[in-house]
């Protein structure tokens, strides 16, 4: 990016010092850097005529140059002159910047003479709407947004009046400095999230500041998205952790998302059309590309789209419509470019209809790569006067309604009153071409997959039809009310044995003929998907496994269970060919079962099982029916004279 120079001549000390404080506050929204130089030659010059040096200057000024008369009292009339009052003000500056970076590309570039137009000033505007011109820019009347487009409302950081310490702006040196910082990641996000706010005190242009983003971008991506084997099992043993880690997170997502909203909004406020300007799409993109993995980092956490997320990506997704820009991929460098805001938006619509609520924490990350495959197969359009008025479910198969103006991800069209479909600003997005995809690779001759992405894809493909049901009834609880609820293989065992063990204050929430769903209030503590729990009612106990698990950011949380027969026993159990006792739950059912910490299941294992009298049965095992990170849940058969 070009620096371009600045003379000044008559100016005071505090005239200097004044211009260099509105160049801080105006180079980050400017498309070049400007700055003062004391010698040389320029390619704006401005001319303080209250004094002899500038007067001087200014009567033998090269007229070809773009000069500014600056005066505190005079007014000169001469035709086609740019002039400005003095003392300089944030409302007749901005406009002199931007007049002379229009022209300035429109020039010859720079030689041993400095700036000089293609056509002479005189010629460059009509002299009447040159006057318009000074009388509407100059004198304090900015650009207006584009008046053909929908008005945008970004989330857009607020300046506070810290004093915050330096930070790095070479984004070289950024990305070895965060190749030295502790792996400790709620430490990590804390150095993160704190110089996310200090980038909002400070002066940097533009460009500096898009590369500088770019960095952090890539680093919270990579926290987010990139998964190995010690990640999931330090975040599965952690039980209790701290919600100021889930916030930090989600607020540092936030932050980096806002810095670049506050990048486009400057050019939206100039009135500049994100199709014709690469900056401002690109900085409405990645904001929102930030947005959408603030959502899927909540989801992952089985936690509520933060406030304002899907309102965000809604209004965009009119804007952009609009403006003719869904689809365009801005890049600001061979290594700087975003995906089209089209792509953004179906990822992420597409990973929530799916439902991750329902699905184990680690799978939310697979479904949002996998999906990631087939996301260019979305349709979105308006929706035809048909869809309007259908009601036949099976008809609105893979339908679904956005609403523009809601704070609320797509929903089933077969879920959407008629009324909300006939608004003119929402939209229909069409996912049956995914659907088509993903069942051809369920076809025994395609089934070329990894086995748990056909899991995956046999469990989402319902939600994404938008036509999920239940394939059994949900059990009843016995008991409505108030219930304890233990959570988590080891602590059930403990709590079974008399020992101290955590437990929640729940209430059933519904118990009606479609099933049990609990509220828990003060949900603190770390629950999944397919986590073992055991329900403390008051003439029994349940054990069941959850089935959905929601919580929202004031931890209000509500649970769908899967009850599981029989009554849990308090047991242990011998592998054959080791020495090592296990505790077990054993459930006496039609089909004897067993649950036990992970790692003793193996097909056609010989166990011993004593029961809490001590008595033993020998038994092998047989069908595996749930294994987690957390447990194992199997049948066996009993052993000839046991």
């Amino acid at each position: 990016m070009a620096n371009l120079r600045i003379r000044c001549f008559g100016f005071t000390d505090a005239d200097h010092q004044q211009l260099q404080a509105l160049l801080s506050q105006y180079n980050s929204s400017l498309n070049y850097q400007w700055q003062i130089s004391r010698l040389g030659h320029a390619v704006l010059y401005f001319y303080n005529i209250d004094n002899a040096e500038g007067l001087k200057a200014w009567q033998h000024r090269d007229i070809n140059l773009l000069n500014i008369y600056c005066s505190r009292r005079k007014i000169n009339h001469e035709k086609n002159l740019l002039q400005i009052k003095l003392p300089l003000t944030s409302s007749n500056l901005f406009s002199v910047f931007a007049f002379a970076e229009r022209h300035f590309a429109q020039s010859t570039k720079l030689s041993a003479k400095g700036f000089h137009f293609l056509q002479s000033p005189a010629k460059v505007i009509n002299p009447r709407l040159f006057s318009m011109w000074l009388g509407t820019k100059l004198l304090g009347t900015q650009a207006k947004p584009a008046a053909d487009l929908p008005k945008l409302h970004l989330l857009t950081s607020v300046v506070s009046s810290e004093q915050r310490g330096d930070i790095i702006t070479d984004p070289v040196l950024l990305k070895t400095w965060l190749s030295q910082l502790t792996d400790d990641l709620p430490q990590r996000l804390s150095i993160l999230l704190a110089n996310l706010q200090s980038i909002k005190q400070q002066h940097i242009s533009e460009s500096r500041q898009i590369n500088l983003l770019d960095v952090y971008y890539l680093e919270l991506k990579r926290l987010l998205l990139s998964r190995d084997s010690k990640i999931i099992a330090a975040e599965s043993s952690l039980k209790r952790p701290t919600p100021k880690n889930l916030t930090n997170f989600s607020q540092t997502l936030r932050c980096l998302a806002e810095l670049y909203f506050t990048l486009a909004d400057k050019h939206y406020q100039r009135g500049e059309r994100p199709a014709d300007q690469t900056r401002f799409l690109f900085c409405l993109n990645r904001g929102s590309e930030l947005i959408a993995l603030q959502i899927l980092h909540a989801t992952v956490h089985y936690r509520t789209a933060p406030k304002d997320c899907w309102l965000q990506l809604n209004q965009l997704l009119i804007y952009l419509e609009k403006a003719k820009a869904l689809d365009l991929k801005p890049e600001i460098s061979p290594l700087v470019s975003s995906d089209s805001f089209a792509h953004i938006y179906k990822l992420i619509a597409l990973t929530v209809i799916a439902d991750p609520y329902s699905l184990s924490k680690h799978s939310v990350i697979r479904l949002y790569s996998m999906l990631s495959e087939v996301v260019n197969k979305v349709l979105i359009t308006d929706i035809p006067p048909q869809q309007q008025v259908l009601e036949n479910a099976f008809l609105l198969t893979g339908f679904f309604c956005i609403e523009a103006e809601t704070d609320q991800a797509p929903k089933a069209m077969s879920k959407t009153p008629q009324l909300i479909r006939q608004i003119p600003d929402n939209r229909m997005l069409q996912t049956q071409d995914v659907l088509t995809i993903l069942g051809q690779k369920l076809i025994p001759i395609n089934k070329q997959e990894n086995r748990l992405d056909l899991l995956l894809i046999r469990q989402v493909m319902p939600q994404l039809a938008a036509s999920y049901q239940r394939q059994s009834p949900r059990k009843q609880l016995i008991e409505s009310g108030s219930v304890e609820l233990v959570h988590g293989y080891a602590a059930i065992v403990n709590f079974l044995n008399g020992a101290a063990s955590p437990s929640m204050k729940t209430m059933v929430l519904n118990n009606s003929e479609h099933g049990s769903l609990l509220l828990i209030t003060e949900c603190n503590d770390n629950i999944d998907v397919n986590e073992l729990v055991l329900l403390k009612m008051q003439n029994s106990l349940q054990l069941a496994t959850i089935c959905w698990f929601c919580n929202d950011w004031q931890n209000n949380a509500q649970a769908g269970l899967s009850l599981i027969d029989g009554t849990p026993e308090i047991a242990t159990c011998q592998p054959k060919s080791g020495n090592l006792v296990y505790p077990a739950l054993q459930l006496n059912t039609q089909i004897p079962a067993l649950i036990t910490q992970k790692g003793v299941f193996s097909p056609k294992r010989q166990l011993t099982v004593f029961n809490a009298k001590g008595d033993p049965l020998n038994v092998e095992t047989k069908d595996v029916y749930s294994a987690t990170l957390d447990y194992e849940r199997f049948t066996y058969i009993i052993k000839a004279g046991s």
